[in-house]
């Protein structure tokens, strides 16, 4: 059985500017270090939040301690969210997920996020008209994050699919490599951010998701809408 998984943050809600925004401000007040563009693109971007606070941090903490540091962090994220006009899913991804749902082409997330903010994307981009809250895997502090390959396998897993029959959608580098790593069978990179390079890996691009039949040949979902 085929699977579409997605990945979230720069996927589904493109949020670059709102990532960079409360990671630089949080990172800038904790240890008054300025985040370069490169830090952004390998040491945040699509990684857990805990990995890249111990980047930053230049030290390991305490799972408590870790835990109240990422909090303080994505509340500042949560609040520039709300603030937005922007704070939307991208463009024509409601109607390609509306074809999937029609056509029950099993599908998930799996994201770098935690628990709080993918709770708060459910509540506040409707993500429940389209996934079961329950099969959403997410960074809940037991699972390597991106690159390794363990998110896209569990949520394989919860598709009750092999990997190897999944197309995964991904923006970031690391989850790119995520991705590759779990054997996914076709790999599609979301174009999101401002100044996006195209990695090897993936096996196509899109910039948004509002050309639905070349989007459904690209993912070769075709077929299975016949």
């Amino acid at each position: 059985m085929l699977g579409v998984i997605f990945d979230f943050n720069g996927t589904m809600f493109f949020d670059e500017d709102f990532q960079e925004i409360s990671w630089k401000n949080y990172i800038r007040q904790k240890t008054g270090h300025d985040i370069s563009h490169e830090e952004f693109q390998h040491c945040i971007h699509g990684r857990n939040s805990a990995d890249s606070l111990e980047y930053f941090l230049g030290h390991p903490v305490s799972r408590d301690l870790m835990d109240a540091f990422e909090e303080e962090k994505e509340a500042i994220y949560r609040n520039l969210c709300l603030k937005s006009k922007d704070f939307k899913l991208a463009d024509g991804l409601t109607d390609f997920l509306d074809l999937l749902k029609e056509h029950k082409i099993p599908m998930t997330i799996a994201t770098a996020s935690g628990w709080n903010n993918v709770k708060f994307f459910f509540e506040h981009l409707n993500l429940d008209h389209w996934f079961d809250i329950c099969n959403i895997v997410y960074n809940d502090g037991t699972i390597p994050g991106k690159p390794e390959p363990d998110l896209y396998l569990k949520a394989a897993e919860k598709l009750h699919t092999d990997i190897h029959q999944c197309v995964v959608f991904e923006d970031a580098f690391s989850g790119i490599e995520s991705a590759k790593r779990a054997g996914a069978g076709k790999i599609i990179q979301v174009l999101s951010m401002k100044h996006s390079e195209r990695y090897n890996h993936a096996d196509c691009y899109i910039s948004d998701y509002q050309d639905t039949e070349n989007l459904m040949r690209q993912a070769e979902l075709l077929p299975w809408l016949f």
